[in-house]
């Protein structure tokens, strides 16, 4: 999980020169991802990478310079971030044999339920949140 939390607050930030900041105000919708933790080839934890409409607004006006994006160029948002997040996280783990981590997938625009853990952030008016479920051994 700290590898997520570095890579996400370091991929925003070089990407639209933000610092995202920690929040106490969980969001419980929006363009949800999720993302695989590995132990070997078995899946350990899944984490979810949740975004709200105004954090992606201020990511796509940063990147793509579009002051109103539709609800694609959003999910191509959520998506792209995901992507970014997660190729960061396997720069910073190289080295470090124990830690594998699957390709991002794109849920839709859903409620986030079932959780264990989670971390949240800000940045302007948007939020964001980082959420972790431990899959259930057998």
């Amino acid at each position: 999980m700290d590898v997520i939390r570095q890579s996400f607050i370091e991929v925003v930030q070089q990407s639209i020169n933000k610092l995202p900041k920690d929040s106490l105000l969980p969001i419980k919708k929006g363009y949800l991802t999720k993302i695989s933790m590995l132990k070997g080839s078995t899946p350990d934890k899944d984490v979810f990478l949740l975004f709200d409409k105004a954090f992606l607004k201020i990511v796509a006006k940063a990147m793509l310079q579009d002051n109103d994006p539709n609800k694609e160029t959003l999910e191509d948002m959520a998506k792209e971030l995901a992507n970014l997040i997660v190729g960061h996280a396997k720069m910073l783990a190289k080295g470090n044999a124990s830690f594998s981590i699957s390709v991002p997938s794109y849920l839709g625009h859903k409620l986030i339920k079932d959780y264990d853990s989670g971390l949240h952030f800000k940045l302007g008016r948007g939020h964001c949140g980082i959420y972790v479920r431990n899959i259930a051994k057998n």
